[in-house]
């Protein structure tokens, strides 16, 4: 039977997660770094992964469905009696999900707890300490659900705040679709382009969208609420980062300000909230690394007791420590750090540069024909995930081509 649309926004929940995990300091930052570097000129970043994200996502859910199974089995069912695939696809799980986890945890702690200290004015070491001790209640006492509801609203709160932003700075449109529809890569702008990708097209979201669809939805025939969920979460993240480029490439281009904290950021709120915009900013950076701290835990969770097959999976006793030892590394390096933002734009890089692994690992299991039989990918699909490879791979390789040719 055909569902309503009201029915299924009744059963919209796993990209929301995905969502409100990539809403963080790290988009906050990059987004108004990109925008104040390099006004609307890196706006196609944001479209090419938004766009990305749907296909790819929409290709997780699907293989998740199809399959009965989350991403890290189905990528190991492909080949069951090949042990080296088994062991390439444990190593790329385990290297990616670590690397990417760890960054981003630093990244979403600095961002929350400088947020936080801006507030009530009392030292950065106290407020991460605090924002550390949050995450934990989260990650031994929380659930699955708690953390969907919290999502959920936090994303429609933030989404509501900076479209009317964008709306009330009023942009110069005609070069913000030039920005967003034809590609360029200004001088310098190589790191912060696979950045703002890597801020939004998130490849251990991938692995976390495959298991949350897992729990939430039980067959071929829930794929419809798993679409409407994509398209409707991650068009609400979409129109969240485009806002922040834009408003802060029209406040703050050419300005002359430094992006050395991100709390700059709250700067491109002041045509609306005026002297209000501080403190509506450090909440917003606050409430957004929080957030993103929690998620970072669920999914370092989630993933690794399914990739070593934990009984009791993401509440796991060894899942459990494994997130409190991830707190415990954000929250030491939020108390400590000096370079808050360099932090957190390297870990929107290092996710921009994790990306293809995992895609490719996803094109592989939706494409086998023994696992998806008629739902396996089309043409599209399997287009716009190479396209999304290549582009990751390419910025990238430019990225670490630079970087070799700075050292020698």
């Amino acid at each position: 039977m055909k569902k309503s649309i009201g029915q299924r926004l009744r059963n919209i929940g796993p990209a929301a997660i995905i969502t409100s995990a990539f809403i963080g300091p790290g988009t906050i930052t990059t987004s108004t770094l990109a925008g104040v570097s390099f006004g609307y000129a890196l706006l196609w970043c944001v479209v090419f992964s938004g766009i990305s994200l749907v296909i790819l996502m929409e290709m997780s859910a699907r293989t998740t469905l199809a399959t009965g199974q989350n991403l890290v089995d189905s990528a190991i069912a492909v080949a069951p009696d090949n042990p080296v695939w088994k062991w390439v696809v444990r190593a790329v799980f385990f290297l990616t999900v670590l690397t990417v986890c760890f960054a981003f945890q630093a990244g979403n702690e600095v961002g929350a707890s400088l947020g936080l200290s801006d507030i009530f004015g009392i030292p950065q070491p106290i407020s991460a300490l605090f924002i550390g001790l949050v995450a934990l209640a989260t990650t031994w006492i929380g659930s699955y659900r708690t953390l969907e509801r919290i999502m959920k609203i936090f994303v429609g709160l933030m989404g509501i705040l900076f479209v009317i932003t964008l709306v009330t700075v009023r942009p110069d449109w005609g070069a913000v679709l030039h920005g967003a529809f034809v590609p360029s890569l200004p001088e310098g702008s190589t790191v912060n382009a696979i950045a703002l990708i890597g801020t939004t097209l998130i490849g251990i979201n991938l692995i976390v969208h495959s298991i949350s669809c897992q729990e939430k939805y039980h067959s071929l025939e829930d794929l419809g609420d798993a679409r409407t969920d994509i398209g409707i979460n991650i068009l609400i993240g979409v129109v969240i980062t485009l806002s922040i480029v834009i408003t802060s490439g029209t406040v703050l281009y050419q300005s002359g300000i430094s992006v050395s904290s991100p709390l700059v950021f709250s700067k491109q709120l002041e045509p609306i909230l005026g002297s209000w915009a501080r403190i509506v900013g450090d909440l917003g950076l606050f409430a957004a690394g929080l957030s993103s701290a929690v998620a970072v835990s669920y999914t370092i969770r989630s993933i690794f007791s399914r990739l070593f097959r934990w009984e009791g999976g993401s509440t796991s006793m060894p899942a459990k420590i494994l997130g409190t030892v991830v707190i415990v590394f954000g929250t030491a390096i939020a108390m400590f750090s000096q370079t808050p933002t360099q932090i957190i734009v390297l870990a929107q890089a290092t996710s921009g540069f994790s990306l293809p692994f995992i895609a490719i690992v996803l094109m592989v299991v939706a494409n086998n024909k023994r696992l998806m039989g008629e739902r396996r990918n089309r043409v599209f699909s399997n287009l716009v995930g190479v396209i999304a490879v290549g582009v990751t791979l390419f910025l990238g390789i430019r990225n670490l081509y630079n970087i070799l040719s700075n050292l020698f």
